[in-house]
Parts: C-alpha cells; structure tokens; sequence
C-alpha cells in the first residue's frame, strides 16, 4: 500500500509528532478486510506493518479516516500494546451512496451501515482527549456515532 520513502516519511513523522491525536488518512477502508473490494486487507502485511509502526512510535491518539466504499461505518481493532482502540472512521457518500448495499461481512464494524447520501464530521475535547465521530446525513440528523477517549 505504501511503498518504501512514505513509510519512511510517516515513521519520521510518528517519531516526531507531539500532537495529541494523529489522523491518518487513507483512500480506502484500513481494518475492513471481507468486503474484497480495494483495501488494505488485501495487503495484510501492510496492515500489521502500520499497527506495529504505531506501537513503536507510541503515536498518540491515531486514527485512520478512509472512504472509497460509498458507504459509512466505524471499524475498531484492540491492537496488542496500543493503549486505545484503532479506529477505521469510512465516510464515503457525500453525492452518492451503495443504494444495493445488502451487506457484508465486517469483523471490525461497530454500529450500523449507513448507505444514504451522507458525511464524517469529528468533533474533539482536547481536555479529555475524546473524539466523537459522527456520520451526517440531510438536514444534520446524526446516523451513526462512536465516541472514543484516548
């Protein structure tokens, strides 16, 4: 998924980052791997590559936003010596969405899909290092939320 001076490039980048959340953002889905569509599942040893990067650095707060699926939902991973959830935020489907979606399979999902015409909005307490992520769809209705303290 990467190729080698970006995983250069990002492992600087976590060593040297003082921030209190560190957001990664990627084309396509990082934790769901079922779908078979484009992803990092396809890659798993991509995706073990970037958990344990985040474990070396110690990255504070990391959290992948990916979209390419028209459709939403969260995906969260317990990676071993990370002290917080990873979560996978895909928000996709701001001019049009998955109508056939009839589901899949998902290990990671928490919550529903959403499949309507929508998009990711986060919301950050820097006191309480929280983020609550939120799908919006028409007239600001919440469809879908995740709060997470890290």
């Amino acid at each position: 998924m990467l190729g080698e001076e970006q995983w250069k490039w990002l492992t600087e980048e976590l060593n040297n980052s003082e921030a209190d959340f560190n957001i990664l953002i990627s084309s396509v889905q990082y934790l769901s791997n079922k779908h078979g569509f484009e992803g990092w599942g396809n890659f798993p040893h991509e995706v073990d590559k970037l958990k344990k990067l985040l474990v070396k650095t110690k990255a504070k707060g990391a959290m992948i936003l990916s979209g390419d699926r028209h459709i939403s939902e969260f995906s969260v991973d317990t990676v071993k010596d990370l002290n917080y959830p990873l979560v996978d935020f895909t928000s996709s489907g701001l001019t049009h969405t998955y109508t056939g979606f009839s589901g899949e399979e998902n290990p990671y999902r928490v919550g529903e899909v959403v499949f309507v015409k929508s998009f990711g909005l986060l919301n950050f307490d820097f006191d309480t290092k929280t983020v609550n992520f939120k799908m919006i769809g028409d007239n600001g209705k919440v469809l879908g939320e995740l709060k997470q303290t890290y």
